[in-house]
């Protein structure tokens, strides 16, 4: 995976081409819910593992490594609740795609992005609880994205399976923007409900198909991620629950303010986006949505999103994770600080 470039004019030619076919953006999810179709798409399935040419073949792991095409790779992370309101939030970011890789190559000079995305349900009582895509440089993600299936489910409870992305990203990824540069990549989710408080050693097994020693909390998890990403939730301001707030203060409880309140869902990708190109460059936060184009009322909230990040941010070029130390003579390879 990861070979290839993003291409905004092939895009725009194969969602034309879509329309005038009369085919669905999410034709994968319509023929699940139609009955044509039944499973997680093979492109999305948690349990796959690493091919025969991976230095990682046969594990659980999904890889962000760099090429002669694109030597400089950074990991971008993706996902979406798609439980009752917030299903319809990926066709949103299905449409604006060129948005987000736009700003990202353009503006924060990420010159090769590399972009995973996923859905996440909840564990409990969902069929789909957690669909997760491979790190891609090129429209390929487009193809993952719209693969997914928009169950719209949940249990009503105001929790949803945040932490299976989590564990995803703790146990499941590898990039060698960290593992040789000590570069963090970005790693996004996105909801109206808070976090169930655990994942447990049943829910590894029966979604990623690996064994877990024990049940691992939310904290535990965030805590390992935060080691090699730039972590951030995106709260749906407009989603099922904007007043409550319970599920606020959980998640200013776990991530400060890397919890971004998202007034309007259908300026995601800007959000994402001028996160990107803020900690990228250090701008500041007008000179973003300046630069990105915003005006009125779509660029007052991308604004708002941004500012309290904006008050505690590092630039992530300055990582802030341990960087990788040579081994004694003779040892080979990488250990931590």
């Amino acid at each position: 995976m990861g070979g290839g470039s993003w291409d905004t004019s092939a895009y725009a030619s194969s969602a034309s081409s879509r329309k005038a076919a009369g085919i669905d953006d999410f034709d994968y999810d319509v023929k699940v819910q139609s009955g044509r179709a039944s499973g997680i798409h093979a492109s999305l399935d948690p349990t796959t593992v690493a091919g025969p040419t991976s230095p990682l073949a046969g594990q659980n792991v999904r890889e962000s490594r760099d090429s002669d095409e694109h030597p400089d790779s950074v990991p971008i992370a993706v996902f979406f609740d798609v439980t009752g309101s917030m299903g319809g939030i990926p066709r949103i970011l299905q449409t604006k795609l060129s948005s987000l890789m736009d700003v990202i190559i353009a503006k924060a000079q990420l010159k090769d992005p590399q972009v995973l995305v996923g859905a996440i349900g909840d564990a409990t009582c969902d069929r789909y609880p957690f669909q997760v895509g491979q790190f891609e440089s090129d429209n390929r993600f487009d193809d993952a994205l719209r693969s997914i299936i928009l169950e719209g489910g949940g249990g009503g409870q105001i929790k949803e399976s945040y932490a299976l992305a989590y564990r995803f990203a703790a146990y499941h990824t590898v990039s060698d923007a960290w593992e040789k540069r000590g570069k963090k990549g970005y790693f996004f989710t996105m909801g109206d409900e808070m976090p169930w408080p655990k994942v447990s050693a049943d829910d590894v097994r029966r979604i990623f198909g690996v064994e877990a020693e024990a049940d691992e909390t939310v904290e535990e998890l965030i805590a390992k991620v935060q080691e090699k990403w730039e972590v951030f939730h995106l709260f749906a301001m407009d989603g099922g629950y904007p007043d409550l707030t319970e599920i606020q203060d959980r998640w200013r409880k776990l991530l400060g303010e890397r919890f971004v309140k998202v007034e309007d869902s259908s300026l995601v990708c800007e959000i994402i986006a001028g996160l990107i190109y803020m900690l990228e460059t250090a701008h500041d936060v007008d000179t973003v949505v300046g630069d990105m184009g915003l005006k009125g009322s779509a660029g007052a909230s991308v604004k708002n999103a941004l500012v309290p990040v904006s008050k505690g941010r590092v630039p992530s070029h300055v990582a802030k994770g341990n960087l990788p130390k040579v081994r004694g003579k003779g040892a080979g390879g990488v250990s931590r600080i």
